[in-house]
């Protein structure tokens, strides 16, 4: 008896270190806005028009032309989908717009 409950103890213990590594693994994993496969160069856009056009920042802009963008206000990150979705000529969804590091 005592041994079955050291071995459902240490199934549970296993359990909970394998979702504790899990959660980190979750946590640690990048996510970016990138839509470098939307505005791309044959666009002929610059960062300068773009920030005309959309009134985003130009650094914005650049992080996320370039795909590394990881903040951004939430007002942003609608701009940047309708800025997209012009570019694009088609609505884009905010999950083509985020890659998760490693993709």
């Amino acid at each position: 008896m005592a041994q079955h409950i050291d071995m459902l103890i240490h199934q549970h213990v296993n359990q909970n270190m394998l979702n504790m590594f899990e959660h980190i693994l979750i946590q640690k994993m990048a996510s970016y806005v990138d839509l470098s496969k939307i505005w791309t160069d044959d666009k002929n856009l610059t960062i300068q028009k773009a920030h005309e056009m959309t009134g985003i920042d130009k650094r914005t802009l650049s992080v996320a032309k370039r795909g590394f963008l990881d903040r951004c206000q939430i007002e942003t990150l609608l701009k940047l989908q309708a800025f997209a979705s012009e570019l694009a000529g088609r609505k884009v969804s905010l999950e083509e717009m985020v890659r998760s590091e490693g993709s």
